[in-house]
């Protein structure tokens, strides 16, 4: 299923994923304050991870409260046998369904979100936000604020009463 906009939408099926990374507690209101010192920090110990050039970056939202809090992460991925840096917390993100969202640029991460959460949501009649799962931004290697960038939003089937 594909929604029409200046994002290219569609539902897509992601494998489960080994994460290491950084994690702090934030709001909506505060994340743009306790984010940027985070992705400072996990760039500096990345580089302590095998391979780290080539990885991904993920940017994590999961809710610890439905409407006020949540433990943003930021990581990357690892594999098994792979010791992390002191202080990295690892993470199990689990396969899933989710709407990926092709985002441009930067400066286009806001509209994203509410065309995903508002327009596309409305737009279908098959799928339901998991709120219970992660949401996250995923960062191709090398990434610059003028690159495309990816929005992962989970999704369960709609409840049919």
């Amino acid at each position: 299923m594909t929604l029409t906009t200046d994002f290219d939408i569609n539902v897509v099926d992601y494998p489960a994923k080994r994460l290491a990374g950084f994690r702090t507690p934030t709001t909506i209101s505060a994340a743009s304050y306790d984010c940027s010192p985070l992705w400072q920090r996990f760039y500096s110990e990345i580089k302590k991870l095998p391979g780290w050039k080539q990885k991904k970056s993920y940017g994590l939202f999961i809710k610890t409260n439905q409407y006020i809090s949540f433990d943003f992460w930021t990581a990357s991925e690892i594999t098994s046998n792979v010791s992390t840096p002191k202080g990295m917390e690892v993470f199990e993100l689990p396969s899933g369904k989710f709407v990926r969202c092709l985002i441009p640029r930067a400066s286009d991460i806001l509209m994203a979100y509410h065309t995903v959460y508002s327009t596309w949501l409305q737009s279908q009649n098959e799928y339901d936000i998991d709120m219970e799962s992660a949401c996250f931004e995923l960062y191709p290697p090398k990434w610059t604020l003028n690159d495309a960038l990816d929005l992962f939003v989970p999704l369960k089937n709609k409840k049919i009463d």
